[in-house]
């Protein structure tokens, strides 16, 4: 289907990214491909002084209230930002969607689903809501009140009405959470995340990779690569460390990714006295991740929502074991003693017991990081695949509209 129109109503500055520059995101390969298939593709987004936030697509902007208040207080930032969600992108998208007549609306995140649902009601055209996850609402098991405490934006988006929900699979049951809560199942489309699959056949050479990172030859290297902030637990990492070099001996941690937390990791490496054990990396562009990898024995992940999320996978597809709490849906990707190894949630000593173990035994390594490749190559998802299955959405939309 061809010459159809499509508006993206984003919350993001600019395409998402791991730190500036450090990630291609999901927004890069769907505006791509979906444009490549003859759709003309409109985003409006926060306006930013940035020349091209949005490759490939037309970009419109909405005022910019994320970026002026993004420091403030929690307590303060969260009821401005329901309030400036509810009120000035929906304003925005009704005004471009009138102008440039799109054939379907798609909503990023639950902060856009009112605008999503505003405009297809004011002009009769098919929406879509595309979740990037759920986050919290997977803990339904929580008390009533912190469970709509910790989630009533998301459980507000859920009111507004859409012909279609995207729920991308990050490992936190998200197929599962939304029927629970009400949206019609069969509105409910469980996608998997699109990958880079032609890491799985690029063997990046380890003694070039070693030397560009500043690994030296004899040494472990473990890789922790997230953004630093308290729900990825990079401090776990560090408590780990000491106990890791009792076992292991010469091991060193490269902490890539940056965020509010970045200080305070630092401040730890030098409470527990490992602070030249521990290498702040900083961003990292998204293309330099294989060489990464390559320099590395053993990645860890320590998140509490999940621990199958992108760079797990990525580790994967780069033949590298995986250390993770048992979190989500984790065993998916890291098989215990399979592909690496997992240990009970929030368990330091067992971190750091199962990241010596994995150290010491180079050939139960080599043959966990093949393991871990094998089962990328044959169950992870590529971009173009990934951006079909949406197409195919957007499609079926359009023709139950006309019928």
């Amino acid at each position: 289907m061809s010459g159809r129109r499509l508006l993206i109503v984003s919350p993001w500055e600019r395409m998402w990214a791991l730190g500036e520059g450090a990630g291609v995101s999901d927004d890069h390969h769907f505006i791509r491909i979906v444009s490549a298939s003859g759709w003309d593709v409109h985003v409006l987004a926060p306006r930013v002084d940035h020349p091209d936030p949005f490759p490939g697509a037309t970009v419109h902007a909405w005022p910019n209230f994320l970026a002026p208040t993004g420091g403030w207080p929690v307590v303060l930032r969260r009821p401005l930002w329901l309030a400036g969600f509810s009120l000035v992108p929906v304003h925005a998208a009704l005004g471009v969607a009138r102008r440039i007549r799109p054939d379907v609306v798609m909503g990023h995140s639950h902060h856009l689903a009112r605008a999503a649902s505003r405009v297809r009601r004011a002009l009769g055209i098919p929406s879509v809501l595309k979740l990037f996850g759920v986050m919290d609402l997977v803990h339904t098991h929580w008390p009533r009140w912190r469970y709509v405490a910790r989630n009533a934006e998301q459980l507000l988006a859920l009111r507004y009405e859409q012909d279609a929900w995207i729920v991308l699979d990050d490992g936190t049951r998200g197929g599962d959470v939304l029927p629970r809560l009400g949206v019609p199942a069969g509105r409910v489309h469980f996608l998997p995340n699109g990958l880079d699959t032609d890491w799985i056949d690029r063997r990046e050479d380890r003694a070039a990779a070693r030397a560009r990172w500043g690994v030296p030859v004899r040494t472990r290297a473990i890789l922790f690569l997230a953004r630093l902030v308290e729900s990825k637990r990079p401090g776990d990492v560090v408590r780990a460390l000491p106990a890791v070099l009792e076992r292991a001996g010469d091991v060193t941690v490269l902490v890539a990714g940056d965020g509010p937390m970045r200080g305070e990791v630092a401040a730890l490496a030098r409470r527990l006295a490992v602070e030249g054990r521990v290498r702040l990396l900083g961003t990292v562009r998204h293309d330099d991740v294989p060489g990464l990898m390559a320099a590395v024995d053993v990645f860890v992940t320590t998140s509490r929502l999940t621990n199958m999320a992108l760079p797990t996978c990525e580790a994967a597809m780069c033949g590298v074991p995986v250390v993770a709490y048992d979190t989500g849906e984790t065993r998916r990707v890291v098989r215990d003693g399979e592909t690496g190894r997992v240990v009970p949630d929030g368990d330091v000593a067992a971190l750091a017991r199962a990241l010596a173990e994995v150290l010491a035994d180079d050939a139960g390594r080599a043959r966990m990081g093949e393991a871990a490749r094998e089962l990328a190559r044959r169950t992870f998802t590529g971009w173009n695949e990934r951006v079909a299955m949406e197409l195919r959405i957007l499609e079926d939309l359009l023709r139950d509209r006309r019928g």
